[in-house]
């Protein structure tokens, strides 16, 4: 038992040291942006990448003998953590700059009206002088939103069960259900992503910041999806 537990504070302290090595080093790249918009542009990216290994994690255990192998399972619901902490803050800091007059960096500036309706303008359009329930915002901005917003609550279900206590009472199949939802995820965050860099955000993004780490992800886990079929066939 200590000694799980020592394993696993070591997977802890790895992934807060990458959490925060990552913010260093694409600070710079952010300079221009207000401090807030910042950090939460570069917490959505390393929620992203943590996302992403822990889709990586299981298919390469089974290249690895059965006794490192059985460690990667703790591993992969460790960074699953840190990922869901990173999108949670991200998404905190969103609500609390759109909670006002904020100053942000964006190409479509549509975002920046209708300040008094706070956060909820991300997904809503409203009409000063009509009464009455106002729309969905369903321009590439509100999409966008309503995509990071489903990402959001997968994530925090998955945040939220990642603990032995909560698969004991979902059930073991239940859970692990909701666990496979993982790949979808990964997916909404991609069009999430790459949405927001094409037509809301702009420089310093690009679409490579994306669409590279998302292509390596797909080839590796297609890589040894084949692998593990032709060794059962064998």
């Amino acid at each position: 038992m200590a000694q799980t537990l020592s394993f696993r504070l070591v997977t802890h302290m790895i992934s807060l040291v990458f959490v925060a090595l990552s913010i260093g080093w694409m600070w710079q790249d952010f300079l221009s942006f207000p401090p807030m918009e910042a950090t939460s542009m570069i917490l959505g990216y390393v929620s992203f990448v943590l996302i992403g290994l822990t889709l990586l994690i299981g298919p390469i255990k089974s290249l690895l003998p059965a006794r490192i192998g059985s460690a990667c399972l703790s591993i992969r619901r460790d960074v699953g953590i840190w990922a869901g902490l990173t999108a949670l803050i991200h998404v905190v800091l969103v609500l609390i700059l759109f909670s006002g007059e904020p100053r942000l960096m964006i190409i479509d500036q549509s975002l920046l009206e209708q300040s008094q309706h706070g956060w909820l303008r991300l997904f809503f359009v409203f009409y000063p002088h009509e009464a009455g329930w106002p729309d969905l915002r369903w321009s590439l901005i509100g999409v966008a939103n309503y995509l990071g917003l489903i990402a959001f609550l997968m994530i925090l279900a998955l945040l939220l069960t990642s603990s032995d206590r909560a698969a004991k009472q979902l059930g073991g199949s239940t859970w692990k259900r909701l666990h496979l939802a993982n790949p979808f995820l990964f997916l909404l965050v991609v069009v999430h992503g790459l949405t927001y860099i094409q037509f809301i955000k702009g420089e310093p993004h690009s679409l490579s910041d994306i669409l590279l780490f998302a292509f390596a992800v797909w080839i590796v886990r297609t890589i040894l999806f084949w692998r593990a079929l032709w060794q059962r066939q064998r």
